[in-house]
């Protein structure tokens, strides 16, 4: 059970303002939400494969490969400058 004290922590670290008409609501969505987090993490889980230490092995290897042409990386970019992507700037120009 979340409590009003922890609610109005929480909403302070979240900068986020409650209206009082709007406490028990949340306190009650909050609560139920814990309690299906809960339910969630008793589950058991024994008869299920998640794996193993050695899913490392499954990845693919990685492999070198030459790097694709600039011209093709940038046709489609909006803003370009000397080969590379241009954004626009806090100005709203191109930078």
């Amino acid at each position: 059970m979340v409590t009003r004290e922890e609610l109005k922590r929480i909403a302070r670290l979240a900068k986020l303002s409650v209206a009082a008409g709007e406490t028990d609501a949340l306190l009650s969505d909050m609560s139920d939400i814990i309690k299906i987090a809960q339910s969630i993490d008793e589950a058991d889980l024994s008869a299920l494969d998640c794996g193993s230490e050695n899913d490392a092995a499954r990845l693919r290897e990685d492999k070198v490969a030459p790097p694709l042409p600039v011209g093709l990386i940038l046709s489609n970019a909006a803003q370009k400058r000397d080969g590379y992507f241009a954004g626009i700037t806090g100005s709203g120009k191109p930078g």
